[in-house]
Parts: structure tokens; sequence; C-alpha cells
């Protein structure tokens, strides 16, 4: 298979594991929304019972109570098989065919308990305001998340419905046509066995179209909250490299970071001097906190200076700047972003030692040059990074900071390119900044130019900072 191929086999495989997280999430939220819906409608029945109890006070309310009762069971009964993990999705199906079966069955069937009431033909039964109750089935539907669901609730409405009416239409002395039809539109209409066959017709519309219009809002949520969750996870990532205000930026751009290119940046190294030390004699909890609190101020620092941070190793960090942006002074943030990390380093370890905690000290080195950046990785985990000679070359520049006793060394390049950016305030930029002979770098033919910055010269950093003395 070609490197194309390849790659978008590895992009489909991706996709369908990020639909299908998103599947089994809506899942979840699917049945946390069954639990939200039943305890709705149980409240829902409880104030319509209380309303009925309050409107009729005999015998004859026991009838139509009863049936909430009923309504009230199928819900329990379905609260009760999700706790016991013997839900079936088909299960909320069959209850709401049958609820709604039975919903019409109690708006059209006379009450045996009241003796008026079997002299009310079917026909009047249908004009009452019992054929709402149907848009309370439904908007609580909607609380499942599942278009679907709504959709099957609206259609089984209107099966029920449309049965009902046809049974009254089917009783003995029942008449049914358009109003329209006849000269004495008002004599049917007063009339308690005339069905309006019309009113049925707009009453099965306006439940589909109400069904309709709630599955969708609830399809378009759903396809909402994707599109979020997506974009949150995707600036979250962003997050983890760039500084806060790059985030917004990269995250509304197609792929930013996707396509592989070749161009300038400055790469900053830093790593923690006896690091090895102090985790032999520290149990392995304070090894974690020690680097999460460090980090954390890197991280500030390097975010302050809009440094993007490439890559954690242990105790050392990689940070780079003009990625994903080349700008017009990269060299000259990378050199204060190093001048920063000492000098909040400084501030740290004044609060450390003063807690009787050891200082920690780092080499920074800081090189500038071309360098590939792409993401790397295999399927399961991407990394955006960069890559290349200018990289190795900073991060040997670091190392020798423990040989010449300086905790920040910059290469000669670096120090052209902040010249270079700054023409007229390059002096200023520079200070503190010694030339010294060139060094011989592993790996390289020929020797590298190096500046170092003298203890306590720095202009920004205090004379009684705890850092190692030359």
């Amino acid at each position: 298979m070609s490197k194309a191929g390849r790659n978008a086999s590895t992009a489909t495989t991706l996709d369908q594991r990020r639909r299908a997280r998103l599947r089994g999430a809506f899942v979840r939220e699917q049945q946390a929304g069954l639990h939200l819906a039943t305890w709705g409608r149980l409240v829902a029945l409880a104030i319509i019972a209380l309303w009925l109890l309050w409107l009729r006070r005999d015998i004859a309310v026991v009838w139509p109570v009863g049936f909430l009762v009923v309504f009230a069971g199928f819900a329990v009964a379905q609260l009760r098989l999700a706790a016991g993990r013997q839900d079936r999705a088909w299960l909320k199906y069959v209850f709401a065919g049958i609820e709604t079966a039975l919903l019409a069955a109690v708006l059209v069937a006379p009450n045996p308990l009241d003796p008026a009431a079997a002299h009310i033909p079917s026909a009047l039964r249908l004009r009452g305001t019992g054929f709402s109750f149907y848009f309370l089935f439904l908007s609580i539907g909607a609380l499942s998340l599942s278009p679907w669901f709504v959709l099957w609730i609206g259609a089984a409405a209107a099966a029920s419905w449309s049965a009902a009416v046809l049974w009254a239409i089917v009783q003995p002395g029942a008449t049914t046509a358009a109003v329209h039809n006849f000269d004495d539109p008002l004599g049917r209409l007063l009339d308690p066995n005339f069905v309006d066959v019309g009113i049925w017709y707009q009453q099965i519309i306006m439940l589909l179209v109400v069904a309709a219009l709630l599955a969708l809002a609830v399809s378009r949520a759903r396809r909402l909250v994707a599109r979020q969750a997506i974009a949150e996870r995707e600036r979250a990532n962003l997050a983890r490299y760039f500084s806060p205000n790059l985030v917004d930026e990269l995250a509304s751009a197609d792929n930013p970071v996707a396509a592989v290119r070749r161009q300038d940046v400055a790469v900053l190294f830093t790593d923690v001097v006896g690091f090895t030390a102090i985790a032999a004699h520290e149990v392995p909890e304070r090894v974690i906190a020690l680097l999460r609190d460090l980090y954390a101020r890197l991280e500030a620092v390097i975010f302050r200076h809009r440094g993007t941070i490439d890559t954690y190793s242990g105790d050392s960090l990689m940070a780079t700047f003009g990625t994903p942006h080349v700008g017009s002074d990269d060299a000259t943030r990378a050199l204060r972003c190093g001048r920063d990390i000492l000098t909040t380093l400084d501030e740290w370890n004044r609060e450390r030692m003063a807690q009787g905690e050891v200082a920690i000290l780092v080499g920074i080195g800081i090189h500038c040059g071309p360098v590939v950046l792409g993401n790397i990785g295999g399927e399961r985990r991407l990394e955006f990074t960069a890559i290349g000679d200018t990289v190795n070359v900073a991060s040997r520049i670091e190392a020798l900071t423990r040989e010449a006793g300086s905790d920040l060394i910059v290469s000669g390049a670096l120090v052209e390119a902040v010249r270079r950016e700054n023409p007229s305030g390059a002096e200023a930029e520079l200070a503190g900044l010694v030339a010294t002979p060139p060094a011989m770098l592993r790996g390289r033919d020929t020797p590298t130019e190096l500046w170092m910055l003298m203890m306590n010269v720095a202009g920004d950093r205090p004379a009684e900072s705890p850092a190692r003395l030359v």
C-alpha cells in the first residue's frame, strides 16, 4: 500500500474510533435522558392526579386516577429495568406504544364509575382537551436525546388517536363529514354524535409535524454536541503545545499543523541540573509533584513569550519559537524566555529554600535555524514536533551548561538573529551574554560559536540569586 493509502486508512480508522466513542457517549446520555424523562413523567402524572382529585371528589375520579397509576407503573418498570441492567433499546419503544394506545382508550372510553358518562357519545369525547396530552408524551420523549424515539412516539400517538377516532365513527348514531359540506354547519357542530374528520386530519398532521420538528431539534442538538466535543478535544490538544493566544486561531483553522513543512525557528532546551540525584533521594510521589510544579512554571513562562511546547522528556523540556507561524521576533522571544525562566526559578527557589528544600537549577540552551515541522507518531498517538540539525545543536548547547558553569548558553546564530530583529536595541537584548571560543559539538564537523550568560550580570536577575556561581 502506498504512503498516501496508509495515511488515508489511518485517518479512516481514527475517524471510525472517534465516531464509535461519540456513539457510546450518546448511548449513555440517552440512558440518562430516559431516566430524566421517566422522572419527569412521574412528576407530571402526580400533578395531573392532584388536579383531578381537586376537580372531582367522588368515586368516579378513581377511574382516571387509576390509569395515571398504571402510567406511573410503566415508568417505574422502565427505571427498574434500567437499574437492573436489563434495559434494551426496544423496550422503550414497546412502552411508548402501549402508553399512547392506553391514553387513547382513556380519552374515548366511558368511565364505568360515572353513570352519567354512559350517556355521553364517544364522538363528543373526541372534542375534549385530552388530545393535548400526546404533546406531553412528545416533549418528555425528547429528553431521551433520541430523534428516532421522538418520531416513534409521534407515529404511535397518531396511530392510537386515529384508532380512537375510527372507533368513535363506527359507533351507532355517529355521523361524519367535513363541516363545509353541510348547509347547517352549526347544527352539525352541536350534534354530539358528529365526528369532524377535518379536525382529525389537522390533529394528526399537527402531531406528526411537531414530532418531526422535535426530532430535528434533538438531531441538531446531537450534531452540535458532537461538533463541540471534537472542537474542545482539538482545542485541548492544541493547548498542550501552543500559547493561549494561538489556540483560538489554530482551532478555527482546518488542520493548522498537519502539513509537513520546513521553516526557521528558535529552539530552546532546558534540563534540571542533578535531577538524577534528587530523584534518588525522594519518594516517587514527591518527584512527580516536583516535576509538575516545575513544568507549570515553565509552561507559563513559555506561553507568556508566545512559545510552543514541543516535548516533555523526564526533567527536560523542548520549546520552539516561530511555530506554527514564523514571526518577526522569534529569536528575541526565545532569548527573553530563557532569561525569564531563570528569573522565575530564582523566585521559586527562594520559596523552596525558605521551606528548607533544595534549589532547583536548570541549564538552558538556545539555537535557531531551519527545522522540519509536522505530526509524527503512530495511529494511536500523534505529536506535533520539530526535527533536524537545529534541534540537535540546541540540545547539545544545553548540555554544555554543566561544563561551562552557566545557566544559559546560546548559539552565535541566535545572537545574529536577535541583532537582525532588533537593529537599534540588540545590545539591550544581549546584555550579559559574553562570546566564548567556538566549541566542537558532538556530531558536527565545524566549531559552533557560543555566547554564555555570565552570572549576576543579566540585568533582570537579582544579585542574590541562588543559582550556582562561576
